[in-house]
């Protein structure tokens, strides 16, 4: 069984939360663990908290061996790694993900504290969290885990101090893809110097405004290709506004740790082990 499905926030949480993702994959146990499918992550332009209430990850990023460390709910910063995630047989990932420089004014870390990597959540939080990682493997439904981590980070928006900025409307409009990425204009349009400008937003996002132009490029040129495989890359690079398609290889190697053709291959292997071990899926993953 395969689930997968994306779910909007609550309206007092819109300025913080993008949406919520849920994952659930259940696998016959007695698949051995070599076996298990591996799901490659590219970098996305997004700060996120994961909640695991059942079987814990097992993640590598590209061009290690050693696995990242796991705990039941992770704050994740800006990645620049690839990641590669092994699914487990009773593997459920739900995923909050931000508004650019919410997260930093919902917990109130800088957020290049936690570049390319995590940080355990209640750490973060204190014991707040944990009533939510003792409530969520108990939850009847989907929707109902959706609740329990809404009803945390209500608690946690009342007591936020943290204004939207206009940094922070600036960073939501270099997602689109045909946005403006001057860094003089993106500076006068967040009222601050060009000084000023990325030394805030690295605090608020982690990583300087030029990197965050280049992972929003990237995501949306695998975004295309993935919506349509028959597009070359050609086309792809071009409508992304890359000079020429060796930009986008230059990309895809540097935060993908392969080839734009190389990575396809990656995930057509894993959607065919889901193909092949569970036909009957509730959607795609």
């Amino acid at each position: 069984m395969v689930f997968f499905r994306e779910y909007v926030p609550h309206p007092a949480l819109t300025s913080f939360v993008r949406h919520y993702y849920i994952i659930h994959v259940q696998l016959d146990p007695r698949i051995p663990q070599e076996q298990l499918p591996i799901k490659p992550y590219p970098p996305t332009t997004e700060q996120c908290l994961y909640f695991y209430p059942f079987d814990l990850p097992i993640s590598t990023k590209t061009g290690n061996t050693a696995p990242e460390g796991a705990t039941p709910g992770i704050v994740v910063g800006q990645p620049l790694t690839r990641m590669n995630i092994t699914i487990n047989p009773n593997y459920l990932m739900l995923k909050v993900s931000f508004q650019p420089g919410s997260l930093f004014r919902l917990l109130g870390i800088p957020m290049n504290l936690v570049v390319d990597g995590h940080a355990d959540l209640e750490a973060v939080t204190g014991k707040a969290v944990r009533e939510v990682h003792e409530q969520l493997p108990e939850a009847t439904d989907y929707a109902a885990m959706i609740r329990l981590v809404e009803e945390f980070l209500l608690r946690k928006a009342a007591q936020c101090r943290q204004a939207i900025l206009p940094i922070d409307i600036v960073a939501r409009q270099m997602l689109q893809p045909a946005g403006y990425h001057r860094l003089d204009q993106l500076a006068h349009d967040a009222c601050l110097s060009t000084r000023q400008f990325e030394r805030k937003f690295r605090e608020r996002l982690g990583v300087s405004p030029k990197l965050f132009t280049r992972i929003a490029r990237f995501r949306e040129a695998y975004k295309l290709r993935e919506t349509d495989p028959a597009r070359s890359w050609l086309d792809i690079a071009y409508d992304c506004h890359y000079y020429d398609p060796n930009h986008l290889v230059k990309d895809f190697q540097q935060f993908a740790g392969t080839t734009p053709s190389q990575l396809f291959d990656e995930e057509l292997a894993h959607q065919d082990f889901f193909r092949r071990y569970s036909p009957h899926r509730n959607s795609r993953l």
